[in-house]
């Protein structure tokens, strides 16, 4: 991995932790990986289901076609209307389990109601459950047992290692509970010997605990609700959010960034923060799914 950039937020103490960067080094080593399953006549494939017409699903999945073509995967996408048939859709999971063709399976998240996604997600085969959310990778999570670890958290936990960050014996302080990020980053940091504690929307006094956070990690999908005044000096401040504001251009994550990062020492900027590593541990999974399928 090529040498990580030592950049601080301009007129702040806080060392920016650059996403993109540490992705670009994981995609460049997932390169020589995919260079060597093609010589043994396998060429990796993530297939995707994509229900309905979200633009920022729409979004999503052309970012990640786009990100497997960078190094290599066979990127299989699979539009259905928001009207299909749970069966219908079922059918092409279990199409797609046994399809030795296809390594890893992404069920685009939201899937829009009345169908049903906890449903799809139990029929997917977790050998190919590259983005870590079947109860069956949930529960290993829990357990210790292997499986593929869920992209966001894992990629949080991975941009941390890779500057060097203690994790062990701190304490984590996770804003947000849900099964594709806050309670699977909660096990996550826990299972590297953090104290956590995990807040969510009915939490009291939110600000006294994230102010005790060694580790804050905001993935609670409301704009900018982090402020520097709820962080502790010197704390780490991994911004999870994204979110879109109108009548502003971009995403806006859940961390005042201004703030926050005149108290944090290091702090992840959105866009380029945790984003690009989401995207990198999907490719990343794929890829450790095609070498053991082979």
């Amino acid at each position: 991995m090529e040498a990580l950039p030592r950049t601080f937020v301009p007129d702040t103490h806080a060392l920016l932790l650059d996403g993109k960067a540490v992705a670009r080094g994981i995609r460049e080593g997932l390169k020589g990986r995919v260079a060597a399953l093609r010589e043994r006549g396998v060429v990796p494939c993530l297939a995707v289901m994509l229900v309905g017409d979200d633009p920022a699903s729409h979004t999503y999945v052309r970012t990640k076609a786009k990100a497997c073509e960078s190094v290599g995967i066979r990127s299989l996408v699979r539009h259905y209307p928001a009207n299909a048939s749970q069966s219908e859709l079922e059918a092409q999971i279990e199409a797609w389990n046994a399809d030795p063709s296809v390594h890893g399976v992404l069920i685009q998240h939201p899937v829009p109601s009345p169908l049903d996604e906890a449903a799809l997600l139990r029929r997917l085969d977790p050998r190919k459950d590259v983005d870590g959310i079947t109860p069956t990778s949930l529960g290993a999570l829990l357990t210790g047992e292997p499986a593929f670890g869920a992209c966001t958290p894992l990629g949080i936990i991975t941009l941390l290692d890779a500057y060097n960050i203690p994790i062990e014996g701190k304490h984590a302080v996770v804003v947000g509970r849900s099964v594709i990020l806050g309670k699977p980053m909660a096990l996550m940091l826990l299972n590297r010997n953090a104290t956590v504690t995990i807040c969510h929307s009915r939490t009291r006094d939110l600000a006294a605990i994230t102010r005790q956070a060694d580790i804050l990690v905001a993935a609670v999908g409301k704009p900018e609700f982090i402020t520097g005044a709820m962080v502790k000096p010197g704390a780490v401040v991994v911004d999870a959010g994204y979110n879109r504001v109108a009548g502003r251009s971009g995403d806006v994550g859940d961390v005042e960034f201004a703030s926050a990062a005149r108290v944090a020492s290091a702090i992840t900027p959105v866009p380029g923060g945790v984003g690009p590593m989401t995207v990198a541990m999907l490719l990343q999974n794929t890829v450790r799914a095609s070498e053991q399928q082979a």
